[in-house]
């Protein structure tokens, strides 16, 4: 009997022994594939967080190219432009060289610098070699004023009251300057068009 007792308590704990491996098993393996979805989500996470990450990357270069070109455009543009009033102005300059355009610009400029000012003892500057056209027109013109030349006038006159309050310089490059904030968008309507 001794021996019928120990086989059959070696055959339950044998079986008992399987239940407890076939569960431990079956819990290895619920382990397992919770392990592998865990795995496999912070996977597809990490991938997501990845494309995110590379599609801002992208976004953001994108950005600094557009950023990049338009600022080069806006420097060529401006390039343009510039090179548009420097034009003007060698055409300006050219055209304040022939003699006869010469006579008739400094008529009109002084004229224009005069008007609504008391010229009486004032003074009146020109470029170098104008002093007898401006002594002309200052005559036609009935005006009274002391004219000197100086190299700092190119173009045209600058007139000085007699109490030195009051100083209209009338050039054709102060002119440019003057008119070119209204031109700028003329110019580049011409250019590139709306």
């Amino acid at each position: 009997m001794g021996s019928e007792l120990t086989r059959l308590l070696e055959g339950e704990a044998r079986v008992e022994k399987d239940k407890v491996l076939a569960e431990a098993r079956a819990r290895v393996e619920d382990i397992l594939a919770a392990a592998r979805k865990d795995a496999e989500e912070l996977a597809a996470a990490a991938r997501r967080r990845l494309e995110n990450e590379r599609a801002q990357a992208k976004t953001r270069a994108a950005s600094a190219a557009s950023l990049k070109a338009a600022a080069m455009l806006l420097e060529a543009k401006d390039k343009a432009i510039q090179a548009v009033f420097d034009r003007a102005a060698a055409e300006l300059t050219r055209m304040s060289e022939d003699p006869a355009r010469r006579r008739a610009l400094l008529r009109t400029l002084l004229a224009e610098a005069a008007q609504g000012l008391e010229t009486q003892g004032g003074t009146l500057d020109v470029p170098p070699g104008d002093a007898g056209i401006a002594q002309e027109t200052a005559k036609a013109m009935g005006l009274s004023v002391e004219i000197r030349e100086t190299p700092e006038v190119i173009g045209g006159v600058r007139l000085t009251t007699r109490d030195r309050r009051i100083m209209v310089e009338n050039t054709l490059a102060s002119r440019l300057s003057r008119a070119r904030a209204a031109l700028i968008s003329r110019v580049a309507e011409t250019l590139w068009g709306k």
